[in-house]
């Protein structure tokens, strides 16, 4: 390959003098500006990335002895020995770094950022034994400049570092087969892990195509550009899938691959397109990739929003290739599988990975690697987990819980402390949150004791840990669907830590006091007031706050960073799951509304009965999905709740208040009634999105109290909901004649139904004379005055 200079060489050049005058004065010279690390270990041994006992998946540049990828989802394995693991790269005209994940001995995977030239990922492994490394890259920005060199994103590797007399051992190689995958964002897994655009929630080894190559342990391409399609350009100055295709990034030439499989994901960014130009390009395209690859298996996938899916199936048709198949993916993905109405999130990529597993399956034969031993978590001694951890089985492909069998988990001494029983409904109940009814006895939940996302295998204690203790689990065989089970003591253990010595101020995360939100609130003592920052990441569990516990405050990293969510709803948890418990357990505490309030206060994902509590910086949602039962995403009963740089998600009744709260800066979005409660709700600064048709408010306050007032928000709506389709709010005048609900300065987009508000029961404005349905200044998301001449004859215009 003819030679192309990155953005520069290589950061540091010892002369020979220097050298020699190092080794002779016996000492490490450390040049000027070079990093501290880099001088940790004398003489550290290194290797270029395009070494032989290094194995390259994905496509790779190779300039010289540097490596270049701009695609999510490729990575690097290689056997090394020694104590340490490091890398150089080359960021002198990175701009957004792209960000790997680390991982040696399969432990759990270590985020790193390629913002500086050197990396120490891992320091105190054991010198005397063998380790296996893999990096793989979570994401490079998709925003910047990616293509031509001087790249602002992706990831230069110019070589591994390793101790000092330390070096590579060859891997086991045998992958039997080769897939190759092309197309957009969610290709390259763009919003997987939470509903923000950039790289923090994008994640490529998350996404289908990579979890399609775990389970075959097959060799992987996976090229995935966002915003590109047949017609459309990709960001980062990509051009179209055309002319990207056979190139690593502009100059750089893919290597020859000879994929079995290619697997072909465009048109959903070719919306705008009309379909006649559409199908041509798409044709074309297809013979492109028949050309470089005359014998390989092709699959043109149907995009999950369906977008342009007959021109596609005509374009496959048109081939007359019977080794190009149109796949059909309609009902693979539910509305609860998307981050957003286009990107999947890591379920819907799990489930569509699953989905197209079977497909191969069924054209090629191809066997999937069963799980034999899975990685587990947490695992260790050494360094000590949460008390409230989550245990987890991570298996090389999907994987399918049994119908019984039990987990254990065991101290130290053999005493089993908790139990998982496939076949018991018991064991899917549990105490969550000290939670007691109305009538002072403790409140059951039921909730998911096992859950499986795609290969990994969770489950979750029915009580925490003890602290400060070693524990071991055993698993029947059974338990997962082909694995053999775990008896031995000595193959899972794991060492808890001490509880921190205050609750005034306490963290959340894998590093943190607590793994878990409700972790940290339990250890809240009752009348102390806390403050809980939570990390990154996605919390999935039900959270309770009693109201013994008031002023506690809980702190994201960022709405689109920290993210709670849970499936929680009327089924599970509400009217229709409390039908046959005893009222002594089920009744609500602290009801506000005697009678409709009596067992619907278990079914939100998040519930806080206790006063002066706050929230800032995540997203709680709400995980059931469209249509499929009542499930508040937030549910607040208590008085001064402040909600502030929140996104609250759900369907219906997304954000339930039910004393004097306090939201800003916010985003909540839903489709029946989803901001509602019994008022004293300020809300300014925010945006209220309709998924569907419906409604926005339905407000219950008393005679004598105020209800929702609204300044200056968004009134925003999804791609599928029409015009003159949501109503501002409605109210059952026989149930609540005072309801109040009021829009000051606030814009609206035109699915706000013109009348604005709806009355029942009775439909007549002569007897609403008590209700307060007002507007002030109301106008069109451009900011002009809308025309408000068709509201209800019993709202009310302000002056």
């Amino acid at each position: 390959m003819t030679h192309r200079p990155i953005a520069r060489l290589r950061s540091v050049r010892w002369s020979a003098a220097g050298l020699c005058l190092a080794l002779v004065l016996g000492v490490l010279v450390t040049p000027a500006g070079a990093p501290a690390r880099a001088v940790a270990a004398a003489n550290p041994a290194t290797f270029g990335p395009f070494d032989p006992r290094i194995e390259l998946d994905g496509h790779w540049g190779r300039d010289d002895d540097v490596a270049i990828t701009v695609n999510s989802g490729s990575s690097l394995r290689f056997r090394f020995t020694g104590d340490r693991l490091g890398a150089w790269f080359d960021t002198a005209s990175i701009t957004s770094p792209a960000q790997l994940y680390v991982s040696v001995d399969r432990a759990e995977p270590v985020l790193v950022k390629v913002d500086e030239d050197h990396k120490v990922f891992v320091e105190g492994l054991d010198p005397d034994v063998a380790h296996t490394a893999e990096i793989l890259v979570k994401d490079v920005d998709e925003y910047v400049n990616r293509w031509t060199v001087p790249l602002q994103s992706g990831v230069v590797l110019e070589k591994i570092e390793l101790a000092p007399l330390a070096t590579l051992i060859p891997l086991p190689t045998a992958a039997e087969h080769r897939i190759e995958f092309y197309g957009d964002s969610i290709t390259q897994g763009v919003m997987a892990l939470c509903p923000e655009l950039g790289s923090d929630c994008a994640d490529g080894t998350k996404a289908y195509p990579h979890l399609v190559g775990k389970v075959f342990g097959a060799d992987l391409n996976q090229v995935g550009f966002g915003k590109q399609g047949i017609i459309q350009p990709g960001h980062g100055n990509v051009g179209t899938a055309a002319e990207s295709f056979g190139w690593n990034l502009a100059g750089f030439p893919a290597a020859p691959f000879d994929p079995d499989a290619v697997v072909v994901n465009f048109g959903t960014n070719d919306a705008p397109y009309p379909s006649s130009r559409f199908t041509r390009g798409y044709l074309a395209y297809l013979r492109q990739i028949r050309a470089a690859n005359p014998r390989t298996l092709i699959l043109a996938i149907r995009p999950f929003n369906g977008t342009h899916s007959a021109d596609i199936k005509a374009a496959v048709a048109a081939t007359q290739d019977s080794r190009i198949v149109y796949v059909d993916t309609t009902g693979w993905l539910g509305a609860d599988d998307f981050n957003g109405s286009t990107h999947p999130n890591v379920k819907g990529h799990q489930v569509a990975a699953v989905e197209l597993t079977k497909v191969l399956q069924q054209l090629t034969g191809w066997k999937t690697t069963r799980p034999t031993v899975p990685e587990l978590s947490p695992r260790g001694t050494a360094d000590a987990t949460c008390s409230d951890t989550t245990l987890r089985l991570t298996f090389d492909g999907p994987v399918q819980l049994g119908v019984q069998g039990k987990l254990r988990i065991h101290r130290a001494g053999g005493e089993v402390v908790d139990t998982i029983d496939l076949a018991d409904r018991t064991s899917y109940q549990r105490l969550i949150g000290g939670a007691r009814s109305d009538y002072g006895q403790p409140h059951t939940w039921t909730y998911e004791a096992v859950t499986v996302d795609g290969r990994t295998v969770s489950i979750h204690p029915h009580q925490r840990l003890a602290p400060g203790q070693v524990y071991y689990v055993t698993v029947d065989h059974g338990f997962v669907v082909g694995h053999p089970g775990i008896t031995v003591p000595s193959l899972w253990r794991f060492r808890t830590r001490h509880d921190p010595a205050t609750d005034g101020r306490l963290h959340v995360g894998p590093k943190g006091d607590f793994c878990s939100v409700q972790g940290a609130i339990d250890f809240v003592t009752e009348g102390h007031t806390s403050r809980i920052a939570v990390a990154p990441g996605f919390y999935r569990e039900l959270i309770y706050v009693p109201q013994t516990k008031p002023g506690i405050t809980i702190i994201g990293a960022g709405a689109g960073r920290t993210v709670i969510g849970y499936p929680n709803n009327n089924l599970l948890n509400g009217d229709y799951a409390m039908a046959n418990v005893p009222i002594e357990q089920a009744y609500c505490p602290r009801r506000v509304l005697a009678h409709p309030d009596r067992f619907n206060c278990w079914r939100a994902a998040f519930g806080v009965d206790a006063d002066d509590f706050t929230l800032t910086d995540a997203t709680v949602q709400n995980l059931t999905p469209y249509r499929g039962s009542q499930a508040e995403a937030f549910r607040g009963n208590g008085e001064r709740i402040v909600l502030a740089r929140v996104r609250i998600l759900g369907y219906q009744d997304s954000l339930r208040l039910q004393g004097k709260g306090f939201v800003t800066d916010s985003y909540v979005e839903g489709d029946v009634d989803f901001v509602w409660g019994t008022g004293g709700v300020f809300v300014q600064d925010s945006e209220l999105k309709a998924l569907h048709e419906g409604y926005y408010n339905q407000v219950r306050n008393s005679d004598d109290g105020s209800g929702n007032i609204f300044v200056n928000v968004r009134l925003t709506r999804g791609p599928d909901v029409p015009d003159d389709s949501v109503f501002l709010g409605r109210v059952e005048l026989n149930r609540f004649p005072t309801s109040q609900v009021v829009f000051i300065d606030s814009a609206m987009d035109a699915h706000v139904k013109k009348q604005g508000f709806q009355i029942t029961n009775p439909n007549d404005c002569a007897a609403a004379g008590r209700v307060r349905f007002w507007e002030y200044r109301s106008t069109d998301l451009s900011g002009r005055p809308l025309d408000t001449s068709a509201r209800l004859a019993c709202s009310r215009q302000l002056s």
